[in-house]
């Protein structure tokens, strides 16, 4: 996600004035640690499953983030 599509997210879902806890919860997205948890598995193969372009997400400097998205091992 780019900043511009972050800001057009804020804007038209009127969250200009609303504080966050936890961005991950409102862009619908995963840190690796909860996307092994959520898939039981570990953040190894995550990252892995990333890399190959097999679950879709971006990385942020040395964070990934992984799109809420089906279980990739059903």
């Amino acid at each position: 996600m780019t900043g511009r599509e972050l800001i057009i997210f804020i804007l038209e879902n009127n969250f200009e004035d609303v504080e966050f806890t936890n961005v991950c919860d409102i862009l619908g997205v995963m840190t690796v640690k909860q996307a092994a948890l959520k898939w039981n598995t570990g953040e190894a193969t995550i990252k892995t499953l990333f890399e190959l372009k097999k679950i879709r997400g971006w990385k942020n400097g040395e964070n990934i983030y992984i799109l809420e998205q089906p279980n990739p091992f059903n």
